[in-house]
């Protein structure tokens, strides 16, 4: 993003590069839309998911503790071009991390709605995390499965006194029905002492969906961020315990087949990504789509696998120094990914990462699966 002040010089090059990637990304879509069979009793069953995180949306009224747009104008100007995005990709299902309220997530909505798309919905719950305020929202032009009496839902213990904080998560780990909503970890720090921390998934959400017979469950995520850091990799790795338990407890126990998909903040050491110098430092990519350890092998893939480009799979542009413009030192990273339950791999029809937008609308890149549920 841009300082303020700082005016933004785009070269040619760029531009005809955004250019041809909108051209990519709007041909798509418009084969997307001619074989969507959602409605349909025969033929093809299409169904596009995408998860995008939109950096930061808050809409004026909302108080975030880190706030990207400090006035109104801005924050309008964020919500328009969101949902142009939304509008150009036409998605069944949208899973958005970064979203600050309820009311955001009702803006974009209504906007894509007044862009032609009237069925198109978005469904929001107040996530844990105080530090940050960011949840992940759910849109979609399906309605929910009401389960449990809710359309979405977040699955987060029950707030702990300052005291309860304090004490060794170790020793209560019965005390509660929602014990198992917390994790311990530990790390060495950088004065090479041992941590110990308890993690709770505060950024995430969880909807259910009958689509063509199927029933499915798409569980967002807003995984840790810094996969370089040891005190956020083991705690990206106590919250993707927690993911595993709330995938067997509440999606496969009710009969559902998962998606997991979102900002999962970590490199998935089976799919090769654009940025080769990199590698995760932990398990969690595996450890999530092997969710069940009495099962042989792997119950999830990583739809960024049929990325045909190892060229294009990147999600991320980590803007190193914040000048707005790609640099060398620039990161592009596949840090946002779509897992996939191995029953729906068959119906894989299309996946790509929507490049055609700049650090103006998001600091990530559309991710972008076509399934046939047939």
């Amino acid at each position: 993003m841009a300082k303020r002040g700082q005016q933004r010089f785009v070269t040619p090059w760029r531009r005809r590069a955004w250019r041809a990637a909108a051209a990519a990304c709007l041909s798509v879509t418009a084969q997307a839309a001619e074989t969507s069979g959602l409605a349909r009793d025969d033929g093809p069953c299409r169904l596009r998911i995408v998860c995008f995180n939109a950096e930061n949306l808050a809409v004026p009224g909302d108080q975030p503790r880190l706030s990207r747009f400090r006035f109104e104008p801005a924050r309008r100007r964020h919500v328009e071009r969101i949902a142009a995005v939304i509008e150009t990709l036409a998605p069944d299902i949208l899973v958005m991390p970064e979203v600050v309220s309820a009311a955001g997530a009702e803006a974009v909505a209504a906007v894509v709605r007044e862009k032609g798309m009237p069925d198109f919905r978005g469904w929001h719950v107040d996530g844990s995390d105080a530090y940050s305020g960011f949840d992940v929202a759910i849109f979609s032009r399906l309605d929910p499965d009401e389960v449990d009496g809710r359309r979405i839902a977040i699955h987060v213990p029950a707030r702990k006194s300052a005291r309860e904080a304090k004490a060794d998560a170790a020793e209560r780990a019965g005390d509660a029905e929602d014990a198992w909503l917390r994790q311990a970890y530990t790390f060495t720090d950088d004065r090479g002492a041992e941590r110990r921390e308890e993690a709770v998934l505060q950024r995430h959400a969880l909807a259910y969906f009958t689509v063509c017979g199927r029933k499915i469950a798409v569980l967002g995520l807003h995984l840790k961020s810094n996969p370089d850091d040891p005190g956020s990799n083991a705690q990206r790795a106590a919250e993707t315990r927690i993911v595993r338990d709330i995938v067997r407890r509440k999606i496969v126990a009710k009969g559902y087949l998962p998606i997991v998909l979102g900002d999962l903040n970590d490199y998935d050491p089976d799919v090769p990504m654009s940025d080769k110098r990199r590698k995760t430092r932990t398990t969690v990519l595996r450890d999530l789509k092997d969710f069940d350890p009495d099962r042989p092998g792997a119950e999830l893939v990583n739809a960024a696998s049929a990325i045909p480009r190892v060229a294009d799979r990147y999600s991320s542009h980590w803007d190193f120094n914040e000048n707005g413009s790609p640099d060398g030192d620039d990161v592009f990273s596949l840090i946002d990914h779509v897992l996939l339950p191995r029953e729906l791999e068959a119906g894989i029809r299309r996946v790509f990462i929507c490049h055609a937008i700049d650090l103006d609308v998001s600091d990530h890149f559309p991710v972008v699966v076509d399934l046939d549920l047939r």
